[in-house]
């Protein structure tokens, strides 16, 4: 029995000196990871600083771990507090380019607090516990951006009619650049503005394009929803009413994200050249999300149709041949042909 008390107080003694130890171990901390990804600086860049693809990359708990943005330098580097179970750590992020893509590295100060320092001691040190976390993020970065990007469909459907339909539109101007970014937003605004006005939808949301200017990279374009009835605005409303009548098109189907959507187009007016077709230029070309954000976060899985107006071919028939009469001349009864002259 005594000897059995000896253990206990032998392990009651081990027990604190090993919490005494690891409360005393350096609180101060630096992980720095890096991974080269295969996709250009500028896609990475603008998907690790949109604050709506978190969800997609974040190796901590969704509900455990806050990130505020305090400097972005565009394209180049981002400084972030990343609090943990409470905890502030200095995130810094850096994106150089390569010739294979870019080159992230993920820098992440802070201090422990005595759980993390328990996990660093049980796990050798605190570059293999947060380490860990910085490699999981990069490798989903890594895993979103080359297969979710990479893998992707375009089918072309020939000539359907698109009917007459009613929408509300918010219109705006970008760089193609920032294209994805504002429209995402201003679909949010539509669909907050429907939900607030208790508008009936009708479809699927949409975008028309008034113009797409290749030499500035910039575009003019319309977010809109299918509504019932066709509806009416105050002037200067950032919302507005609309409606298209029923046209004849080019369909077009891109199932994957939303980077390959220029090839979708150009196959489809190659689509349209080739079958001796001719594109109304004063119709509204239209792309439909038909399975897109935020019901569906991987992009290998959205789908975008895309709707090309086409003049409607005008067969005129060939006019018929116009008979004609001969003269026929016959012989008179009781006339007689003097041939003796």
């Amino acid at each position: 029995m005594r000897i059995l008390k000896y253990i206990l107080l032998l392990l009651l003694l081990f027990s604190v000196a090993f919490v005494v130890f690891v409360a005393t171990q350096q609180s101060d901390y630096r992980v720095v990871r890096s991974k080269e990804i295969k996709a250009s600086k500028d896609i990475v860049y603008n998907f690790v600083s949109d604050s709506t693809s978190l969800v997609d990359w974040n190796p901590w708990d969704k509900d455990n771990a806050v990130f505020k943005n305090l400097k972005l330098i565009p394209g180049d580097t981002i400084l972030q507090n990343i609090t943990v179970s409470g905890e502030k750590n200095e995130s810094f992020m850096r994106f150089q380019k390569t010739k294979k893509g870019a080159l992230v590295t993920w820098e992440l100060k802070g201090k422990l607090d005595f759980e993390l320092k328990l996990l660093s001691v049980l796990q050798g040190g605190v570059d293999n516990v947060l380490g860990d976390k910085l490699e999981d993020g990069l490798n989903n970065i890594d895993t979103y951006l080359v297969k979710e990007l990479t893998t992707y469909n375009i089918k072309i459907h020939g000539l359907v009619t698109k009917h007459a339909t009613n929408y509300i539109q918010q219109i705006d101007t970008c760089s193609f650049a920032d294209f994805q970014k504002v429209s995402k937003t201003m679909l949010q605004n539509m669909m907050a503005f429907v939900e607030k006005n208790d508008i009936i939808i009708t479809g699927l949301p949409f975008i028309t394009y008034d113009t797409w200017d290749k030499q500035n990279k910039t575009t003019i374009f319309s977010m809109c929803v299918p509504v019932e009835e066709e509806i009416l605005t105050t002037p200067g409303s950032e919302i507005s009413g609309g409606h298209f009548d029923e046209f004849l098109a080019v369909k077009t189907t891109l199932t994957g994200d939303y980077s390959h959507n220029q090839e979708a187009w150009d196959k489809t007016l190659a689509y349209i050249k080739k079958k001796k077709l001719v594109e109304d230029l004063e119709g509204t070309n239209i792309e439909v999300y038909k399975i897109s954000l935020p019901k569906e976060r991987k992009p290998s899985k959205w789908v975008t149709e895309i709707f090309i107006p086409i003049k409607k071919r005008v067969y005129i028939p060939k006019p018929k041949p116009v008979e004609t009469e001969q003269e026929i001349t016959t012989p008179v009864e009781g006339a007689t042909t003097n041939t003796n002259q």
